[in-house]
């Protein structure tokens, strides 16, 4: 069934099945009171508490920040310009700017002889404040915005390429020495030219902020960076006035006066802000309370004067929007996993992602299937293999001999691409996906993953077949009579690695007896030494990316520049142009056939194949409300939840053991009664899911049984509990008065 209800006579068919839907529900289930169940007591219901096993946040400070675990408590206290818009991660809301717009300026030369290509500018939110935990509060200025970018590519630390990119087309500050020698960091001259680079980068007036690309392209993903926890904004003020002059930490100014000064901080190894101990002061929903490395735990308070005010202004989808808060957000890895399992169950901890054998008890609630934005796994090919490597006995290329392989192996202008496919058709994925993840994964076919624009469920990868590899290897010259041994290296610990390494070997020397796989594992330091010397003769890696976009995975997976090309020596000049195209255009249709190339230029010259990408699961306490995933969050947004119990679970005689429990509150909008307004709101998502892509009419809280998907099942559980009421949430009493 298709529903569409912009309004006229659609409108009325979408009532009319609603209605006949109700009545449906109804007459099936009977109009009954159902016997009453008493629910556990909410624990410390104002308060919200996530168990994980490790979770130490590397830094408080965003120009540091390259860790999910500081990611999460970064953008609990920070903001960005742009936010995503709940499960989406191609469609933005205003966070501190409140419209933007981009200029092609083609032709214009900053100060210090640098071409500029487009300008993003954005006006900035007034009326917002930042605030610490020692009651300093300041105001929100464009200044600020400046210096927080200003300041992060400064200190250069692990996540500025991304925003040296776009702006000045390097991968950091040393990196600009290629425009010429007027700017070598190791000359005076060269430490005033860069600072002024970075200065021109980046410009403010009293409402607006403006960023000036060197890069010659609009960069869409620039927008998704944005909304990442490094570009968090802070108080230029507080920064001099507490940080520097209190305090009297070691931080930058912001003050560029004659270009020389600001090369003392770049590169710090550590950031002022944390240490001697952590410090924080954002304009976000909460401030940080404590940071104890000795107690292993995190707590942030709620910031009473947030500017968007309790509770939260988003996300609204039709009638429906947050109904309550929590005072304050703790994350805790103090606990091993029995102890944590057991505080779970008992109610002390709201929730755990690391407890998935528990969720079938009473009170648990498992959000699943969830994809995330990574690749868990994928094999890489190395073009070059050193003769000089000590695992294995390489020959020069194109020389086959049964005890080794040629240096040119995988990489032959020829016959390389025979000898990638025949691996890649060697291997049983699904036989991986089961022992290495419990069947709790996907194989996507190329690194432009379901979950990210531009995906092409069309593009088909590699599969299983015995047969085609034979056919591939015997297309190479002298291979299939002469045979060769190889050795796959994995590092040591690493079991999915080890599980890929032995399906290779078992599947390969199987096609033929003169094929020969060792296997050998290594400590991680070796490993990386190998990888380094093109030792190995194929790899296994995983990908996390920086930020949601398909170039940050096509950039890493196939330009000869990337990451793992690299590592490969892989060059293929038509997909290093078509990367770099992808980003010359603003997102559209444009940038969806470039991708749509790279995907099918992938799978056709098989550089890498993709072996899984997991499957992960949500759990928490049925007393949460309102979590939604958005995989590019670094973790909990809090702002956005409370602690509640709504209808039906209060008129439940019993907690069902569901794999995916429907503990999911069947009053869709929260108002405390189960209306028409909640069938109407299921009915408008009827048919609609939450992607890979995000489907324009999904709406997370209309999934009332948490399956993925808004279909009938929904309906007529709505229907079911139609005119039950709860008792609507109550905010929690003020704060003692200090005497």
């Amino acid at each position: 069934m298709k529903l569409e209800v912009e309004g006229g006579e659609n409108l009325k068919k979408f009532l009319t099945i609603g209605c006949l839907m109700l009545l449906a529900a109804l007459n099936l289930y009977g109009f009954m009171a159902v016997p009453a169940y008493a629910f556990p007591t909410i624990h410390e219901p104002y308060s919200l508490v996530k168990g994980v096993l490790w979770g130490q946040p590397e830094t408080v400070d965003p120009a540091f920040c390259y860790d999910t675990a500081s990611g999460e408590l970064i953008f609990n206290v920070y903001e960005t310009l742009l936010f995503y818009d709940e499960e989406c991660v191609d469609k933005f809301m205003f966070q501190l700017a409140i419209n933007w717009t981009w200029e092609n300026i083609t032709g214009s030369i900053s100060p210090e002889g640098l071409p500029w290509f487009y300008r993003y500018t954005f006006r900035i939110r007034s009326g917002v404040s930042f605030y610490d935990i020692e009651g300093h509060v300041y105001p929100l200025s464009p200044e600020d915005v400046e210096y927080s970018f200003e300041r992060a590519m400064v200190y250069d630390a692990y996540p500025a390429w991304m925003f040296y990119t776009p702006l000045l087309n390097a991968t950091g500050a040393d990196d600009l020495v290629k425009y010429g020698p007027q700017f070598n960091l190791s000359t005076p001259e060269g430490v005033i030219n860069v600072g002024k680079a970075i200065d021109h980068a980046v410009e403010s007036n009293d409402t607006h902020v403006w960023f000036n690309f060197v890069y010659p392209g609009i960069y869409p993903p620039f927008l998704r960076i944005l909304c990442q926890p490094w570009s968090s904004i802070l108080s230029k003020t507080w920064i001099n006035e507490y940080v520097r002059g209190t305090l009297g930490r070691k931080d930058w100014s912001g003050d560029w006066g004659d270009y020389t000064e600001w090369i003392n901080y770049h590169k710090l190894e550590q950031s002022p802000l944390d240490y001697p101990y952590p410090i924080m002061c954002g304009t976000g929903p909460y401030i940080l309370d404590t940071l104890s490395d000795l107690d292993r735990y995190w707590k942030v308070v709620r910031n009473r004067n947030y500017w968007r005010g309790w509770p939260a202004d988003f996300p609204v989808n039709g009638p429906s929007k947050p109904a309550g808060w929590v005072e304050t957000f703790k994350v805790t890895w103090e606990y091993d996993l029995e102890t944590l399992k057991t505080k779970f169950l008992n109610g002390e901890i709201d929730i755990c992602d690391v407890c998935r054998d528990v969720y079938c008890n009473p009170g648990i609630r498992r959000y699943y299937p969830l994809l995330p934005l990574e690749i868990s796994d994928s094999v890489f090919f190395v073009m070059n293999v050193s003769l000089t490597t000590p695992y294995m006995k390489v020959y020069p290329p194109g020389e086959f001999h049964e005890d080794g392989i040629p240096s040119d192996f995988f990489g032959n202008l020829d016959w390389g691409i025979h000898v990638r496919k025949g691996f890649a058709y060697a291997f049983n994925y699904s036989r991986f996906i089961q022992e290495a993840y419990g069947g709790e994964a996907i194989q996507p076919s190329t690194a432009i993953i379901p979950g990210l624009p531009y995906w092409d469920p069309t593009i088909k990868g590699y599969y299983c077949n015995l047969t085609k590899a034979a056919q591939e290897f015997q297309q190479v010259p002298d291979l299939w009579d002469t045979g060769f041994t190889m050795t796959i290296i994995y590092p040591a610990g690493a079991v999915p690695r080890d599980i890929a390494a032995r399906i290779f070997k078992e599947n390969i020397e199987g096609l033929n007896p003169k094929f020969h796989i060792n296997l050998l594992e290594l400590v991680w330091s070796d490993y990386l030494k190998a990888l380094d010397n093109h030792w190995l003769a194929l790899f296994e890696a995983g990908w996390l990316p920086d930020f949601p976009d398909p170039h940050n995975f096509a950039y890493n997976f196939y330009h000869s520049e990337g990451v793992f090309p690299k590592f490969q020596g892989y060059k293929n000049a038509t997909m290093d142009a078509l990367v770099e195209e992808g980003v010359k255009y603003p997102d559209g249709l444009e940038r969806s056939l470039i991708y749509m190339e790279i995907q099918k230029l992938a799978v056709d010259d098989c550089p890498s194949v993709p072996l899984a990408q997991r499957i992960i699961s949500h759990y928490e306490r049925d007393w949460v409300v309102d979590w939604y995933y958005n995989p590019a969050y670094p973790g909990i947004y809090a702002y956005v939840l409370w602690k509640w119990y709504y209808v039906p679970h209060a008129l439940k005689d019993i907690t069902p053991a569901h794999p995916i429990c429907d503990h999911l509150p069947y009053d869709v909008n929260y108002d405390g009664i189960v209306d028409g307004r909640d069938i109407s709101k299921v009915a408008r998502a009827f048919a609609s899911y939450p992607g890979p892509p995000v489907h324009p009419r999904w709406c997370y809280r209309a999934d009332v049984n948490n399956d993925r998907v808004c279909d009938g099942k929904d309906l007529s559980l709505v229907c079911r509990y139609f005119g039950k009421t709860s008792t609507p949430w109550q905010p929690p009493p003020p704060p003692p008065q200090p005497p």
